[in-house]
């Protein structure tokens, strides 16, 4: 009994393997067409409602609470009423004060009038100019005290005000820190700042003070629109702007942070202070471009190893790649010799990238990319020089019709339009990027008298860079940044590789694809060349856990297979073979 099972266990693993292979093959690989959509990338980071302005209502009297008449919630206006103390002490001495005011009064009316009679007499020669020196110098006296009583009654006024504490300007009030009955210090007289009464602020407007990493803070901008989400109103979104980025950053368990403070209204008081929430802040937006789901998107290393899923050999694959990009002139330099491309370091502005496993540029094919930035004025120039000798633009014409015959390579198509912009009066790489600023502007079209090569590409304004062509006839193959890339100024083009779907004689295929993205967030890249609307890619997240499956699958096959007594290597041969 225990041989039987034994066999009926070898004989499912034998059978295994090719029913893994079975399902490989009658597995449907999943495609989508090449679409036009909206892609808004953001960045996301977590944060919590605080007001914008906290005030903080302290007393410049000291005593005892008599009454309260606000509680944490309640909305106030300017000069309502908050908090009473008792005003026993400064009711006290402000009427002492008004009785010195009015003693002083008397005092000064008194020598006012013995003033008056002294001058009488004195002018009657009755009193000495001594005596009638004093009378003056009484009644100036007088009129200083009358001062000093009126500041003394003043100052108990305004202690007598100062005990009745009002709203300083209108708010709700967030925090209550003290109750009837409590004896408070004046904030004026006390060393500590006295006694803190109530918090109050303008919760019309709030902002949401969240934490955002350091690699997505180069890319926020002040006046960027956002979205919060807060977990008390998980259905709602509220609409904010980036008031600014505080220059400090926050290391929270080893990574750093940048607080960035989102402004957003709250006419309705939905937001309240301390409330947890999610940013998004919306970095980038193209509108109607070309795109492809982010799991039909590989680079080469990927590709390669994905290839055998689809029934391509990789070896093809990556010789179609090289092919792609560097147009048969070995553009990929060596593919690396490993088929890794780096990026190249320093200098601004966009540039074609790639990541690790990517065919990238040559070094000096990328210095040939930086084009200068032109200005209206210097295309203005251009196309006044073109216009005066026109049998030049022709011969530019001649040049493109050459090069796209494939009777001249770029190098001696280069070569000979230097010559004829010499003669023009223009400099080359300014004519070219002014051609580029022209074609985006005309959705791609060629400005007139324009040549379609200019030193290898070029870069406008907008940070457009245009791809030498891969070959001599166009095609979706050839790897070009185009007018696709409308307002992307500062923005980093890469590349990547896709499987298009054809259909042919012998069913369904698979053409790989390079392809340049340029935008992209969590479910869609933006295809910014080498591919059309309407094509068929294939999507290879499903192939890539399905060989990861198979591949989990054949290892755990040969662990039993050699943990299986009397099995052989040889499939039953040698003594055992029996068993």
């Amino acid at each position: 009994m225990r041989r039987t099972i034994s066999l009926l266990a070898l004989a499912a693993v034998a059978a295994a393997p090719a029913c893994s292979r079975t399902s490989a093959a009658s597995a449907t690989i999943q495609t989508e067409p090449v679409t036009r959509r909206d892609i808004i990338v953001d960045a996301q980071a977590s944060g919590v409602v605080e007001p914008i302005n906290v005030v903080e209502v302290k007393s410049k009297a000291s005593g005892l609470i008599t009454r309260m008449s606000v509680e944490t919630g309640d909305l106030v206006r300017p000069g309502h009423l908050l908090v009473q103390v008792d005003t026993r002490d400064v009711q006290n001495q402000f009427n002492q004060a008004a009785a010195d005011e009015a003693a002083a009064e008397a005092r000064l009316q008194v020598s006012a009038a013995q003033r008056r009679r002294a001058e009488e007499m004195f002018r009657a020669r009755v009193i000495t100019a001594q005596e009638h020196e004093v009378a003056t110098l009484d009644y100036a006296n007088a009129e200083a005290a009358v001062i000093r009583a009126r500041a003394n009654k003043d100052i108990a006024q305004q202690r007598l005000e100062d005990a009745t504490v009002t709203a300083p300007v209108a708010g709700t009030v967030i925090e209550r820190t003290v109750s009837e009955g409590m004896v408070i210090t004046s904030a004026t007289g006390a060393m500590g700042g006295g006694t803190t009464l109530l918090k109050m602020a303008d919760l019309t407007r709030v902002r949401m003070r969240a934490q955002f990493n350091e690699t997505d803070i180069g890319q926020i901008r002040a006046a960027q629109p956002a979205v919060v989400i807060v977990d008390a109103y998980p259905e709602r979104r509220f609409t904010g702007m980036v008031e600014k980025i505080e220059p400090q950053a926050v290391i929270n368990q080893g990574v750093t942070m940048f607080p960035v403070l989102i402004t957003l209204a709250n006419d309705d008081g939905a937001l309240k202070p301390g409330m947890n929430g999610e940013v998004e802040v919306q970095i980038d937006l193209r509108e109607r471009v070309l795109s492809v789901p982010n799991e039909a998107i590989r680079n080469t290393r990927e590709a390669m190893a994905t290839a055998p899923l689809l029934g391509l050999n990789p070896d093809s694959v990556q010789a179609q790649i090289r092919a792609q990009f560097g147009g048969g002139r070995g553009g990929m330099n060596g593919a690396r010799r490993n088929g890794v491309g780096a990026p190249q370091q320093g200098g601004g502005g966009p540039r074609v990238t790639s990541s690790p496993g990517d065919v990238a540029l040559d070094p000096q094919q990328e210095r040939q990319f930086q084009m200068p930035e032109v200005t209206d004025k210097q295309c203005a120039d251009v196309r006044t020089a073109m216009e005066k000798k026109p049998a030049e633009v022709k011969k530019l014409d001649a040049l493109r019709d050459r090069v796209r015959s494939g009777e001249l390579d770029r190098n001696a198509m280069r070569e000979e339009s230097q010559k004829i912009y010499a003669a023009l009066g223009v400099d080359a790489r300014i004519a070219g990027a002014c051609r580029m600023r022209d074609a985006r502007g005309q959705g791609g079209a060629a400005a007139p008298g324009g040549t379609n090569a200019q030193a290898g590409g070029a870069r406008n304004p907008a940070g457009t860079v245009q791809r030498p062509q891969a070959s001599a006839s166009p095609g979706p193959t050839q790897l070009q940044v185009g007018d696709a890339e409308r307002g992307s100024a500062g923005r980093r083009v890469r590349t990547g590789v896709v499987f298009v779907t054809k259909s042919g004689t012998k069913g369904r295929t698979y053409e790989p694809r390079m392809v340049m993205l340029g935008a992209a967030n969590f479910d869609y890249t933006e295809i910014v060349s080498g591919l059309e609307e309407g094509e068929e890619v294939a999507l290879l997240a499903a192939l890539s856990l399905q060989a990861l499956r198979e591949e989990n699958q054949d290892r755990l096959r040969e662990r039993m297979g050699g943990g299986v007594p009397g099995m052989t290597q040889g499939g039953g041969g040698g003594p055992r073979g029996g068993r």
